[in-house]
Order: structure tokens, then C-alpha cells, then sequence
């Protein structure tokens, strides 16, 4: 398929470029492996699996305003499938393979840190925010 244009859409929604700080977009297809060992003379055997697992980490560039937080924040919490489990199925551009991967996604806990806050406006530092692959 090919790169469409986006990144990252989490359900039906496209998430923004002007959330992805340049050169901070990184993805790792995982592979998995299942009872995997190594033998009495070192020799690995592995039993590598064929469904793999995606890594999606980016930051957000800096001095974003607390308006902006929130609208991102909304995108991603707006498509939780499960918002216990911060879940989202997200399709992800995956350049190892130059082509689009839909899984079901976990978002790990984002911190927030204040830049400082300026004429009433907080500005925010880079917010690092991942998807990872059940």
C-alpha cells in the first residue's frame, strides 16, 4: 500500500502531523518468540512467531499550549475501545515493511512537564506519548 499520507490513525481519525515533532516518529515491529532456549553448546532455538507486534513512540514538539494538550489528548482518549486499558486500534505506517498495520494498542501513562506559563498561557516541554501492540 504504501505511505497515505499519515502516520497514525487511531479508529477513523487521522492524528495531526503538528502533534509529531520532526525526527522524533519511531517504530519497532517486534517479533515474537515462543519458548525459545538455548542448548548445552549455546546454540539458540527459536520459535519465532508470525504475528508481530508494533512500538510507536513520538514526541510532541515543545511550547504546545494547554489547548493543544487537551485536543490531542482528546483525539487519543476519544478512540479508547477500552478506556480502563487505554486501548486504542490504531493503524500505524510501519516503514520496515512500507505499508499500514491496524492492531489493538495499549498507551502507556504520558507525563506532562510544564515549560513555564506565559501571559496566563501554560506551555508545555515535549510530551513523549507510545502505542504498543498487545
Amino acid at each position: 500500500m504504501a505511505y497515505q499520507g499519515y502516520l497514525i490513525k487511531l479508529g477513523e481519525q487521522i492524528l495531526p502531523h503538528k502533534y509529531i515533532k520532526a525526527d522524533s516518529f519511531a517504530t519497532t515491529l517486534i517479533t515474537q518468540d515462543l519458548d525459545s532456549y538455548r542448548d548445552m553448546e549455546g546454540v539458540l532455538h527459536r520459535t519465532a512467531l508470525q504475528h508481530r507486534v508494533n512500538k510507536i513512540e513520538f514526541e510532541t514538539p515543545a511550547m504546545l499550549t494547554n489547548a493543544q494538550v487537551n485536543e490531542l489528548i482528546n483525539i487519543i482518549s476519544s478512540n479508547y475501545i477500552n478506556s480502563a486499558e487505554k486501548k486504542v486500534l490504531a493503524t500505524i505506517y510501519v516503514p520496515e515493511i512500507d505499508d499500514y498495520m491496524t492492531q489493538e494498542m495499549y498507551v502507556p501513562d504520558i507525563s506532562f512537564s510544564i515549560y513555564g506559563i506565559f501571559k496566563g498561557v501554560i506551555r508545555y516541554n515535549p510530551i513523549r506519548i507510545a502505542f504498543i501492540a498487545y
